[in-house]
């Protein structure tokens, strides 16, 4: 065995696997798979769903303090004047909401229908809506965000929400300063052809069910909000669970485009993140933009684009250091040599 190893065909195969061993470590360390996903959804700047033609879907998501899932908004501060309005291609107001529009003489729809919510500002005072939506169970599979895209105005900002998995519940509660002993805020409710129009901070709650389309809009206008500061910005309207965090935990992020003709989402997504088994991802902004929403995210796990893992080019850092890259450098070029001199010889070597 140790006369084999001092052959000049054992010193071929050394050579030769050396040599391989060489080439396979270089292949794999520029084709490393990222496991920080906040490289594709980084915070600047973050990534964005295109309005109209695409999607994105956050599964299984729950509260930072492991609560389930939940978001509401509320005006930031009483000198805005930000209208929300909301539309539901199919829902049914909820029992306590039948019930306290029967107590105010009020005969309301119980039945499923095409829902509107208009609010309005009745006489100089300011009226807010706050909005509270969140999964009827905890059987909740996903929430899918986008938007229609039908007005890109600085002052206008619109958000399309379906819940997978579970009905959603939407209560929509109008809010703000008596003027005169009197409510500032009017309230139009439709319900399919019936319509009422009330004034007051009447709570209105909607059963939406599951994979149904609900979408809010968001109209400001006052000229000068802290919110709305900054004009053509995405803005993170929404907070979180029950302690209103303006960030989330979720397993998997999927942005997908919408197919023209049918609307419905293609696989695979143009961008995804998957959590590693057993954990989950931050999303740590999700912001409205006027014709797309940002949302950036953190934690280790998978990031693919069309289906396939995004890599990383780990030589390409190394060779951005000179004595790294030089060591590297001068590493490969004499494992060249001694494999030349293994197959090839010196004349000196061959005569003896």
């Amino acid at each position: 065995m140790l006369a084999f190893l001092h052959t000049r065909f054992a010193l071929k195969v050394l050579a030769a696997a050396a040599l391989l061993t060489a080439v396979a470590v270089e292949w794999m360390l520029v084709n490393v798979p990222v496991s920080e996903v906040s490289g594709q959804f980084p915070s600047d700047p973050p990534a964005t769903v295109r309005a109209r033609d695409e999607i994105v879907t956050f599964a299984a998501p729950v509260a930072v303090t492991g609560d389930p899932f939940l978001f509401e908004y509320a005006q930031g501060s009483e000198s805005e004047k930000i209208l929300l309005d909301a539309f539901f291609d199919r829902a049914q107001l909820s029992d306590t909401t039948v019930a306290a529009l029967k107590s105010l003489q009020i005969a309301a729809p119980t039945t499923p229908a095409l829902i509107t919510h208009f609010t309005s500002n009745a006489g100089p005072g300011s009226c807010a809506t706050k909005l509270r939506v969140e999964p009827a169970s905890r059987q909740f599979a996903s929430i899918q965000l986008s938007q229609n895209g039908d007005d890109i105005s600085n002052d206008y900002r619109a958000l399309g929400v379906r819940l997978t998995g579970a009905d959603a519940l939407v209560t929509l509660t109008p809010q703000g300063g008596f003027q005169h002993g009197l409510s500032p805020c009017k309230v139009r409710l439709s319900v399919g052809d019936w319509k009422q129009s009330t004034e007051g901070f009447l709570p209105v709650q909607i059963r939406v069910p599951a994979g149904e389309l609900f979408r809010f809009h968001w109209r400001n206008l006052t000229e000068h909000t802290n919110t709305w500061k900054t004009r053509s910005s995405a803005i993170g309207l929404l907070s979180f669970g029950p302690s209103a965090n303006d960030q989330f935990l979720v397993e998997d992020i999927a942005i997908r485009s919408l197919n023209p003709k049918t609307g419905k989402a293609n696989d695979p997504p143009r961008l995804e993140a998957r959590s590693q088994k057993g954990a989950t991802l931050t999303v740590s902004f999700l912001g409205i933009n006027q014709n797309q929403l940002a949302i950036s995210a953190l934690g280790n796990g998978r990031a693919l684009r069309h289906g396939s893992v995004v890599r990383k080019d780990v030589l390409e850092t190394v060779n951005k250091y000179p004595i790294p890259a030089a060591l590297l450098g001068a590493g490969n070029l004499a494992l060249i040599a001694w494999v030349k001199r293994a197959f090839w010889p010196s004349g000196s070597q061959k005569k003896d």
